[in-house]
């Protein structure tokens, strides 16, 4: 307080702030955006108080943790695959989740998370929920229809192990003769896929909430939830568009994981997934958000239709290619079929990819030419259109 000829003056300085959050007295939050103030709501800011929780969670030191903690014969058959020879402590500080600290060795939380030998005594939600549903909507009272519902508990790599072997024969939805006259599996999702997902889940999740993984088995689909929301940087859109942007909250956790080969380099593990799918010609995955969890659904449906996989049928003697079959579907209703079809139909722009996929169906007389090279040339001056919407081809249908 300054007084100056009987005017009081109050004087006062506040730091700088560009990343906090602050309420005004009508109630509304801001943040300084540059030079201006920008309102944020509520849940934008649990969101990046959670994010920002969420990222440190896996780096920082646990008091009281010692090596009796941990299992060492997990950590030595890691350190034996990392390099022969390391004890598990020099192991733990060479992958960066141990410290010497005075006279005695830290642990980061991920080093619990991944090799404790009581995982509940650190994080009692390390674990996978497996719920399988006799029908398409669970649910509950006196109509309740779960028809087996049990928990696997563990560290990381007891999960990834324990947790695939409990998943992978609810997957599994008849068994065969193989080629080599032994049994075998035939799976009605992609076996790759499914496990793909697992991984990711167990490796990116927020290990500050306490829930667990949830895998739910419904007659038509399967659901995996994952708690904790996409990191701010990675977007539905950019994970659907497969732009293979990467980042994870547990840098510590997908960087061992990484290291020992369990997980591919960050950003890779939604590509294959959907390149699994694709082989597989079923249904891509649907991916959603809730306030507090992420979740991935995997559809037991053909990417084709009903109708299109009675026309595919005519064609079955051929053995024909995922790309062979998109181009065969375009001559459905006797319509003609432009170079331009053919590659939207692939979805891709590689010549050699052309070349080789309409070769293969001219040579088995299924891509039948209806114009040459020269009337397509002749007509596209004509229309005035680029000569590669000219249609070339019509789908001969074999003949039985």
């Amino acid at each position: 307080m300054i007084l100056e000829e009987d005017v009081s003056i109050l004087y006062f300085q506040v730091s700088k702030a560009t990343n906090k959050i602050f309420q005004l007295s009508d109630g509304r939050c801001v943040i300084r955006k540059d030079k201006q103030t920008v309102p944020v709501s509520f849940d934008q800011i649990s969101f990046e108080r959670q994010e920002i929780i969420s990222r440190e969670y896996d780096r920082v030191f646990v008091d009281g943790a010692t090596v009796d903690d941990l299992d060492l014969s997990l950590i030595k058959s890691m350190s034996n695959e990392y390099l022969p020879g390391l004890s598990a402590e020099y192991y733990l500080q060479q992958i960066g989740l141990a410290e010497f600290e005075a006279v005695e060795l830290r642990f980061k939380r991920a080093a619990l998370l991944l090799f404790a030998k009581n995982i509940n005594k650190w994080h009692p939600r390390c674990q996978i929920r497996i719920i399988e549903v006799n029908g398409i909507v669970l649910k509950s009272g006196r109509e309740y229809n779960v028809k087996n519902d049990e928990t696997i508990s563990g560290n990381i790599f007891e999960l990834l192990s324990a947790g695939w072997n409990r998943i992978k024969p609810y997957l599994a939805y008849k068994t065969e003769f193989g080629e080599n006259a032994v049994f075998e599996q035939k799976f009605s999702y992609p076996e790759e896929a499914i496990r793909e997902a697992i991984v990711n889940a167990i490796t990116h999740r927020d290990y500050s909430l306490n829930n667990g993984i949830e895998f739910y088995i419904y007659s038509n689909r399967i659901e995996l939830v994952s708690p904790g929301r996409l990191l701010s940087t990675i977007s539905i859109e950019s994970l659907r568009n497969q732009e293979g942007n990467h980042e994870s909250r547990n840098s510590n956790i997908a960087n061992t994981l990484r290291e020992h080969k369990i997980v591919r380099e960050l950003g890779e593990g939604m590509r294959r997934i959907y390149e699994v799918l694709m082989q597989n010609e079923m249904d891509l995955p649907i991916l959603e958000e809730t306030r507090n969890s992420f979740k991935i659904t995997f559809n037991n449906s053909s990417i084709y239709t009903d109708k299109e996989l009675t026309y595919l049928k005519l064609f079955d003697s051929f053995d024909l290619s995922n790309n062979q079959k998109k181009i065969v579907l375009l001559g459905m209703k006797n319509k003609e079929i432009s170079p331009n079809d053919i590659y939207s139909a692939m979805n891709t722009n590689d010549r050699n990819t052309y070349d080789r996929e309409v070769t293969v169906l001219r040579n088995n007389k299924i891509l039948k030419s209806v114009r040459t090279n020269q009337e397509a040339t002749n007509l596209a001056r004509k229309n005035r259109i680029a000569k590669n919407k000219i249609g070339r081809f019509k789908i001969a249908i074999p003949k039985n």
